[in-house]
């Protein structure tokens, strides 16, 4: 007896072995049995992916490196290629070149670090974390050149104060290089590079002056609020200046005149360092009235204390210490209010980094792995805590367990993600600003994280859970007022069965998550949770992938990969998957090389690195007979004027096995044969259909002048073909369709008729 089973979608992407069967759930009939090297689209069709382009041979084809993006705008990114102490750099898809010589720079970084990496950028500057490093700022100084160095801190993060009375640092100096003498043991070797932080009592932090005459007052260093206030009556200009060069030069601040008729009451913030201020008096006539006939000024600082900073530059033994002074000392008495750096190869370095409310936030570090540390606001190189709403911030996680902290991520919330939970952390009130008085931390889920960084897709947040089998969705839930994160891999289990090892987000044209496993492959999840789409699909090619980034290219995104083929590292690039206006530069092969001159052509060379490798040829849009890379080139059966060459790979899609509901029960466990299938393509051509292990039958015909090597083939837009297919009796019917030719296909959907037994 015949029925009608279509397929009219195939956006659930490719299912778990263990879902056959389970025609109950929802996503059974738009899921996949087998999806391989097809891209499933938000509209419910497949396509199969576009090949990727050669870009250059790695540095070294005995050591692994690691691809990411810098990018200062959307239409101006480069590609990172970073490997073991060494950074170089990739533009438009070619090498960024300072003369003949590809752009490079050394990097601390070793090989077996680069996993740990993480970033956040702003503008021209690129600030990197990792474990082992001190925090290194990647900056390109002009279109074809970059630095890295140490990132510099005015004031950074600091330990808890020193709470032993008998334990005291004395400075020899308050500026330039000095020497620090603990009282008891402190230092360490590894010391060296941390930074400590010394208060002292200031001595004077007013000025108090009654003016009869023109003049000036006493001059005070000044730091932090300052008040102003005139006192009497008098006729004059009272001005506040302002030296930065220790009192040689002066620079009028603000000025207060009054003519037998004011007084006046101003307040302030000085933030820069070492910056002394004065009053004085110009102008000045004395009054012929008044209780207090003469002005009196009070200008004063409110801080009785003077904090200071330094850089251990050598460590000479437990009690004795070399620094340079970062920021000036209140003194070279001996001090009890001293702290260390929270970060040094002693303590370790934070391994996670964001930017949050123009704050910029670090976490987790060997010593302190549940403690986040934010900047002041706008300023991302001074963490100084305060009572100040602006001041830096100083918070660890309660927690019963240890939670390391391994990545962060901003939304409305600060988002930290853990080794055993997810946490958000922002002001008690949604509406005001994250202080560090005014702040609440929660836990959210309990799953845990690998060390792969979150990323953000919309209003959510997908990361890879402890394990590295599971991708996960942190998103805001009205019904519980709190975060949830559900399990995008439950239907898929088995697509991660290698382990996970890095994760990228493409946001343009449709959004997609490239999930690199432990094996070489891409496993990848178009996510529209709008939509309700999230598909899984996985992605293969004729070497080893162990490297994915996405880099910005106006209004899509340029997928890089590093890959392993033939004994050498490479970095290649995805073609865009439109096919383009001229179909012989469509891109359907891997590693390929594409050349177009206006005069016809016969070899193509430039193929040294698929040396003694198969290769597919697609020459003014016709397909050639493969043919063996010899001496770095291949010969074209005719004269081309644009020809692609490079790896051929498969697609394949075979939908879920049939189950139709009847009058008389489920089909499940019954005979059936596909009598016909009607399939509809879109701009496609080529591919291949059949039932169980039959013979695969062409599905999308060619014109007869495509058999001419010099007639380009050409894509039928929309095209419905009817394939009776004569596969055999089953309980579970497969139904494959496939492509291995280097030319575009794309299944819309599946319309089968099913005989079924008694």
């Amino acid at each position: 007896m015949p029925f009608f089973a279509p397929v009219n979608a195939f956006n659930a992407g490719e299912l778990s072995p263990k879902m056959i069967g389970r025609s109950d759930v929802d996503q059974y009939s738009r899921g996949c049995r087998t999806l391989r090297n097809f891209l499933v689209t938000p509209y419910g069709s497949v396509e199969r992916r576009p090949g990727s382009l050669f870009v250059a041979q790695g540095k070294s084809n005995s050591n692994r490196f690691r691809l990411f993006r810098f990018a200062f705008s959307d239409t101006d990114a480069y590609l990172v290629e970073a490997g073991p102490q060494y950074m170089r750099f990739f533009r438009n898809g070619e090498p960024l070149r300072n003369g003949s010589s590809i752009v490079e720079i050394s990097t601390p970084y070793l090989e077996a670090e680069l996993d740990d990496l993480q970033f956040v950028q702003c503008a021209d500057v690129m600030t990197i974390c990792h474990p082992n490093h001190p925090v290194q700022e990647l900056k390109r100084t002009a279109v074809n050149a970059f630095t890295i160095a140490a990132k510099s801190f005015s004031y950074p993060p600091m330990l808890d104060p020193n709470t032993d009375n008998s334990f005291s640092l004395t400075p020899s100096a308050a500026s330039g290089s000095i020497t620090i003498t603990a009282s008891k043991n402190l230092f360490n070797a590894n010391h060296v590079g941390a930074y400590f932080q010394m208060v002292h009592a200031r001595k004077n932090n007013k000025i108090s002056k009654n003016f009869t005459a023109d003049g000036s007052s006493s001059s005070i260093e000044v730091f932090g609020y300052w008040t102003f206030i005139t006192h009497g009556t008098w006729t004059g200009n009272v001005t506040i200046q302002r030296s930065f060069d220790g009192g040689s030069s002066w620079i009028d601040f603000r000025t207060y005149s009054s003519s037998n008729d004011k007084n006046f009451s101003e307040n302030g913030s000085e933030d820069n360092d070492d910056c002394r201020y004065r009053i004085i008096m110009e102008g000045y006539s004395q009054a012929s009235s008044g209780t207090i006939k003469q002005c009196q000024v009070r200008f004063v600082n409110p801080d009785f204390t003077k904090t200071g900073v330094v850089k251990i530059t050598a460590v000479t033994d437990a009690t004795h210490a070399a620094a340079t002074v970062v920021r000036k000392l209140g003194g070279t008495d001996a001090t009890r209010d001293w702290s260390e750096g929270a970060w040094s190869d002693y303590r370790g370095f934070p391994r996670a980094v964001t930017f949050f409310e123009e704050r910029m936030f670090f976490g987790g570090t060997a010593f302190r792995p549940q403690t986040i540390w934010g900047s002041k606001t706008a300023e991302w190189d001074n963490f100084l805590v305060g009572e100040k709403d602006d001041d830096g911030i100083d918070l660890t996680l309660s927690s019963n367990s240890v939670n390391s902290i391994l990545w962060l991520a901003a939304q409305q919330s600060l988002i930290v993600g853990t080794s055993d939970s997810e946490w958000t952390v922002a002001a008690s009130d949604s509406g005001e600003p994250l202080t560090a008085t005014n702040f609440r931390m929660r836990p959210q889920s309990a799953y845990g994280s690998a060390g792969a960084p979150g990323v953000i897709a919309g209003d959510t947040i997908l990361f890879l859970q402890r394990g590295s089998r599971k991708i996960r969705e942190f998103v805001y839930s009205w019904e519980k007022d709190g975060y949830s994160s559900p399990d995008l891999t439950i239907l898929a289990e088995h697509i991660s069965q290698s382990g996970i090892v890095e994760i990228q987000l493409v946001q343009q044209p449709d959004t997609i998550l490239y999930c690199l496993r432990g094996d070489g492959r891409l496993a990848c999840l178009t996510y529209e949770r709008t939509q309700e789409v999230v598909g899984w699909q996985l992605l293969d090619t004729d070497g080893s992938i162990f490297s994915v980034a996405a880099i910005p290219d106006g209004d899509s995104t340029d997928i890089y990969i590093g890959v392993r083929r033939n004994g050498r590292n490479l970095v290649e690039k995805f073609a865009p998957r439109d096919i383009p206006a001229d179909p012989a530069q469509y891109v359907g092969s891997d590693s390929a090389v594409m050349k177009t001159d206006s005069s016809a052509f016969s070899v193509v060379s430039g193929l040294d690195h698929l040396e003694g490798l198969s290769v597919t040829i697609l020459a003014d849009g016709a397909l050639q007979t493969p043919r063996t890379v010899a001496n770095g080139e291949v010969t074209l059966d005719a004269p081309a004027n644009t020809a692609v060459i490079g790896l051929p790979f498969t697609a394949i899609l075979s939908p879920m096995p049939i189950d139709i509901s009847a009058q008389d029960g489920s089909t499940a466990m019954r005979k059936k044969t596909i009598a016909q299938v009607r399939i509809r393509f879109q701009h496609s051509i080529g591919g291949e259909v059949r039932a169980d292990d039959g013979r695969w039958i062409p599905v999308v015909s060619r014109a007869a002048a495509d058999d001419h090597l010099d007639s380009p083939i050409t894509l039928r837009e929309d095209e419905i073909v009817g394939i009776t297919p004569n596969g055999g009796w089953k309980e579970s019917p497969r139904l494959e369709i496939r492509q291995r030719d280097p030319l575009p296909l794309c299944v819309s959907s599946i319309n089968a008729i099913v005989e079924i037994g008694r």
